[in-house]
């Protein structure tokens, strides 16, 4: 999918943080509550930016879209490279980059929307989410190949690269069935309110993301593993997460149950899976992990499909409306694990996960209800949202 690399540009710097933090704190000087500030940062400007932008990208079309966010943190990562050398330089950049994370998004969304057939959508949106994990793997490996000779300047140019060749690999023009001149006009008051309990749903269920690809190298590091041996299992883990994403959109697409309970349902048992980690030491990581990035962190491409499908008129517009509950979620989700985590421990910062997810899976069932009543024209609307 030609939308897959410009989202892995898009999501590298949350991630890039993340595996980084131990270096670039050392060299920098900032704490791991301060990652988290740094890390919500940049979700703060991707919310405020997502809605508008969703709007952009059904203008200008989903190529465009792509190619302008990939070429936007490509310049931003080589600016990292070459000339932060203070946490408030840092900032910026990172600032920056929310705003080419509030439009790669839609675009992408747009481009499965418009540009695949609908029996195959939930796998595309599998592989267009697995784009996620995927970023966390590579980052996760920087660390021993990079990293460790190297130092952390050095793969943030490799990420200003892998963005340009991101940029160079979109098309110049838009495929003709993810662009459409028409006028976006936001959804009326009564299809606007399920959207708000889908942002709900991403936004505490991204908690769960943003604080278990943040912290888990901290925390593996903190329980006694080396920084190259828990870069190790962050990779390992995002291997699982990737395969947990295609084969849940996979079987969205096979599926006639309601995609909104399955969601609801994939939340609750990512809930229990977060237990473990709260609960056992480094030698069980191994396992724990790589199920919390499975199945705590497997379901966002069934929520993606959900909203395509209940807002086939305007795919993008619905789902910059949902991101924007992911940015939300991804700000609280390092400020209050990281902050948690400094003052009660690690295994405090995961119950704080688990706690989120159980609220996330309340939304989707929520959503689910208001979707139901809403009138449907198309034969679409109604089954993302239910029977």
């Amino acid at each position: 999918m030609v939308a897959v690399a410009p989202l892995v540009s898009g999501t590298f710097p949350s991630y890039l943080m993340g595996t980084l933090a131990v270096s670039m704190g050392a060299d920098l000087g900032f704490t791991t509550a301060t990652l988290g500030l740094l890390t919500a940062l940049r979700f703060l400007v991707a919310a405020a930016s997502s809605a508008p932008l969703g709007r952009l990208a059904e203008r200008i079309g989903a190529a465009h879209g792509l190619r302008i966010a990939a070429g936007t943190v490509a310049v931003l990562a080589a600016a990292v490279a070459a000339f932060v050398h203070d946490v408030w330089t840092l900032a910026v950049m990172l600032a920056m980059c929310g705003l080419a994370l509030g439009l790669v998004q839609p675009a992408a969304d747009l481009w499965v929307a418009r540009g695949i057939s609908s029996d195959r959508q939930g796998f595309a949106f599998g592989v267009k989410q697995a784009a996620v994990p995927a970023t966390a793997l590579l980052a996760g490996l920087a660390v021993p190949a990079v990293l460790e000779p190297f130092g952390w300047r050095w793969v943030w140019a490799l990420a200003a690269a892998f963005a340009l060749l991101a940029t160079l690999a979109v098309p110049l023009r838009n495929n003709r069935t993810t662009t459409r001149r028409v006028t976006v006009h936001p959804p009326s008051d009564a299809r606007f309110r399920p959207l708000i309990w889908l942002a709900a749903t991403f936004a505490f269920g991204s908690v769960a993301v943003v604080s278990v690809t943040t912290f888990l190298v901290l925390a593996a590091v903190d329980q006694g593993m080396t920084e190259g041996t828990a870069g190790v299992l962050f990779a390992v883990s995002s291997v699982v997460g990737i395969v947990g994403r295609l084969l849940f959109g996979r079987l969205a697409d096979r599926t006639d149950r309601d995609l909104l309970l399955v969601l609801a349902l994939l939340q609750v048992l990512g809930a229990g899976v977060f237990v473990l980690l709260a609960l056992v030491d480094s030698a069980w990581y191994f396992l724990a992990a790589p199920l919390a990035f499975a199945v705590g962190l497997g379901w966002p491409g069934v929520l993606m499909l959900a909203t395509v499908r209940a807002y086939p008129a305007g795919p993008a517009a619905a789902t910059s409306v949902v991101n924007i509950g992911a940015y939300l979620g991804s700000i609280g989700g390092p400020i209050g694990f990281g902050l948690i985590a400094v003052n009660w421990g690690f295994a405090a910062g995961w119950a704080y996960v688990v706690a989120s997810l159980l609220v996330a899976a309340a939304a989707a069932l929520a959503g689910r209800a208001a979707l139901r009543p809403a009138p449907s024209h198309t034969g679409t609307g109604r089954r993302g949202a239910g029977p």
